[in-house]
């Protein structure tokens, strides 16, 4: 089961798949899109939790 590093919660791949979709829907789309933006970066780090093998 993947962990949430920030608070060591244990989430399933279906809450972290919820989640991942409800970060990408806050997203603004900008034009110039940035490395430092922290939708991006949630969003990329809910994305790995997805992907962990059980």
């Amino acid at each position: 089961m993947p962990e949430w590093k920030y608070t060591n919660k244990k989430v399933t791949k279906e809450e972290a798949q919820k989640s991942l979709a409800a970060v990408k829907s806050a997203c603004f789309r900008c034009e110039t899109h940035s490395n430092d933006c922290p939708i991006s970066k949630t969003a990329g780090e809910i994305k790995t939790m997805t992907e962990v093998k059980t």
